[in-house]
């Protein structure tokens, strides 16, 4: 019965294993070629979800999120629109990078946040230059 249980629950750590691999694969074929640059901001609020999905974050810092989260969606909405608010975008930046530092995250998990910072500084910098 014991070695059920055993099997049971290493079977069930490989298919989140497995899971959480194919995200990854999903997430690296979002970013391949240019058409990413057009749903930047839907992109990396996908991340956040993702990231902060399999971390219980304090209260205080799930607040941040989803302020983060909704500052997200309204650059996406102004950018289809032809607008740039350089203000929100800084929020943003500087709360995915408290994020990206936060040690209770994965490695890997970290590297997806700290690859979606210099993302969004790529679009601050050139966000004139970028396909709409």
């Amino acid at each position: 019965m014991r070695q059920m249980i055993t099997a049971g629950l290493l079977m069930a750590a490989f298919a989140v294993s497995a899971i959480s691999q194919d995200w990854y694969h999903e997430r690296e074929a979002r970013f391949q070629g240019e058409q990413w640059k057009t749903h930047i901001f839907e992109h990396v609020r996908t991340d956040l979800d993702h990231v902060w999905s399999a971390v219980r974050a304090s209260d205080k810092e799930r607040e941040r999120l989803n302020k983060t989260k909704e500052e997200l969606t309204k650059m996406q909405v102004d950018w289809n629109q032809g607008r740039f608010d350089n203000g929100i975008l800084n929020d943003a930046i500087d709360s995915i990078r408290k994020s990206s530092n936060d040690q209770r995250l994965a490695p890997r998990d970290r590297e997806v946040l700290a690859d979606d910072l210099v993302r969004l500084k790529d679009y601050q910098d050139h966000h004139n230059r970028w396909p709409h």
